[in-house]
């Protein structure tokens, strides 16, 4: 997994350390919990309780953007947008991790080096089966972890070639999950790659990869 990029115009004051003010990357990232409920809300409500929802909600949104006030207190924004070498503006989109992409739970690192681990309690709008993830999503997760001990582990950037996922159990919902990854193998620019999905101690999928980086250039 690789977290994209999205490009801008050249700033006019590349001297900044961010595109944006701090203030308004702490209201993007509200933005995007605001989402987060009002997505859940349209998969477990319906009716009278889903429009109170949906207009309690928007409610709270109207009132950070017309008073940010509002957001004081909460702590720094975790994806502040920043400037690449080129003056670009790059947003942190990655669909797993990104607390500014309201498509993310999102999936918190715990701890880095030679083993991750991530956690993150899934809501309802990643149901597969009544109460439990999602099987496409098991994949999601593990490629992510897996990804991220690459990147610890290994100098560069590499890219998903393979990714085997070995169901064990559900993954529950509305629990603390554990997402772990790390490197078992380099062979020149192949890397080789496992983890584990956990719930209450126990594994409830296995995953193994290989990543590749790219050829260096002439």
């Amino acid at each position: 997994m690789v977290e994209m990029t999205l490009s801008a115009v050249q700033p006019a004051d590349p001297e900044l350390a961010s595109p944006e003010a701090a203030e308004h990357s702490v209201l993007a990232e509200y933005a995007a919990e605001v989402c987060r409920r009002i997505s859940a809300g349209l998969v477990g409500t319906t009716g009278g309780q889903l429009v109170e929802l949906l207009a309690a909600e928007t409610d709270k949104l109207r009132a950070a953007l017309a008073d940010p006030s509002v957001l004081q207190g909460r702590p720094p924004a975790n994806n502040t947008p920043v400037f690449d070498r080129k003056g670009r503006t790059v947003i942190a989109t990655n669909p797993v991790v990104s607390h500014r992409n309201p498509l993310a739970p999102p999936m918190a690192l715990i701890r880095s080096g030679e083993e991750c681990e991530f956690r993150v309690v899934l809501p309802l709008q990643y149901q597969g089966p009544r109460g439990k993830l999602h099987g496409g999503y098991f994949a999601v997760l593990l490629d992510e972890a897996l990804w991220q001990a690459v990147r610890d582990n290994v100098p560069g950037i590499s890219f998903t070639r393979e990714l085997t996922v070995s169901y064990e159990r559900p993954v529950p919902l509305f629990e603390e999950v554990t997402v772990t990854g790390r490197v078992t193998r380099i062979d020149g620019r192949k890397t080789f790659a496992e983890g584990e999905i956990l719930a209450g101690g126990e594994v409830c999928a296995r995953g193994h990869g290989l990543w590749i980086s790219p050829k260096p250039r002439d």
